[in-house]
C-alpha cells in the first residue's frame, strides 16, 4: 500500500523500491530540506502504476531492480500515463547499457548506489529543472564534442558514463583524486552543463552518431 502525503510544496517527490531501508533513507534525507517534500512511497511497480497518478508527484525516485516489473518498465508506463512526471533511476550498476536504457525508457537522470545525500538532492534539483524529456540534450551539439574534449576528458566522461566512482577513477587511470575533479569541472565548462546526468546524455547521443 503506498504511503500517502498531502503538501502545497512546489517539488513533490515519490519513492519506488522495494527495500523499506531505502525507502526511509530517502524520505529522511528529503524531509531534511526546503525545496522538496516527500510526496509517498510505494514497494513495487505494481503499487506505482496505481498510486502515482494519485499521488500526483513531480519527481520519483525509481528503483530498477524490484520483483514483479524492472524500473526502466515502469518507468515507460508511468511516462505512457503521467507523461509530465520526472523519472529519476536508481540503480546498483555501473553497465553503460542500463544507463542509456533508461534514459531511452523516459527517465531524466540516474543514480547509481551508493549515494550520499547531497549526491541526491543534486540530482533532483537537475531533474526538477529540467523542462524537455530525456530525449533533450544540452545546446552543445553532440557531434562537437570529439574536438572540446581532451583525451583525458573523454576518459574521465567515459568512466562517468560507466558510473564509476571518482575514486575509481581514479584508480584506472593513475590521476589524483582532485584531478578527476578538476576533469570534471573542465567537462561540464565545456559542454555547458551543470550535472553528471547531462553530460553523460551528450556522451550516450555522441555514441550513437
Amino acid at each position: 500500500m503506498a504511503n500517502v502525503v498531502k503538501s502545497d510544496f512546489l517539488v513533490r517527490v515519490a519513492i519506488v523500491d522495494d527495500d523499506e531501508g531505502t525507502r526511509l533513507c530517502f524520505k529522511d534525507i528529503l524531509q531534511g530540506t526546503k525545496n522538496f517534500h516527500f510526496a509517498g512511497s510505494c514497494s513495487n511497480a505494481a503499487e506505482a502504476l496505481t498510486n502515482l497518478p494519485l499521488l500526483q508527484p513531480d519527481l520519483t525516485l525509481m528503483d530498477i531492480r524490484m520483483p514483479d516489473m524492472n524500473g526502466i518498465e515502469c518507468t515507460k508506463r508511468l511516462r505512457h500515463i503521467m507523461p509530465r512526471l520526472k523519472i529519476v533511476i536508481v540503480t546498483g550498476t555501473h553497465e553503460t547499457r542500463w544507463v542509456s536504457a533508461s534514459l531511452q525508457a523516459g527517465a531524466t537522470a540516474y543514480l547509481v548506489k551508493p549515494i550520499e545525500g547531497d549526491q541526491l538532492l543534486a540530482t533532483l534539483q537537475f531533474a526538477a529543472n529540467q523542462t524537455g524529456t530525456s530525449a533533450d540534450i544540452s545546446p552543445i551539439a553532440s557531434g562537437r564534442m570529439n574536438w572540446q574534449l581532451s583525451p583525458r576528458e573523454k576518459e574521465v566522461l567515459t568512466g562517468l558514463a560507466d558510473g564509476l566512482l571518482y575514486k575509481e577513477i581514479s584508480q584506472k587511470l593513475g590521476i589524483s583524486y582532485s584531478a578527476v575533479h578538476k576533469y570534471q569541472h573542465n567537462i561540464f565548462r565545456k559542454l555547458q552543463v551543470s550535472n553528471r546526468s547531462e553530460a553523460i546524455r551528450i556522451w550516450l547521443d555522441n555514441q550513437k552518431s
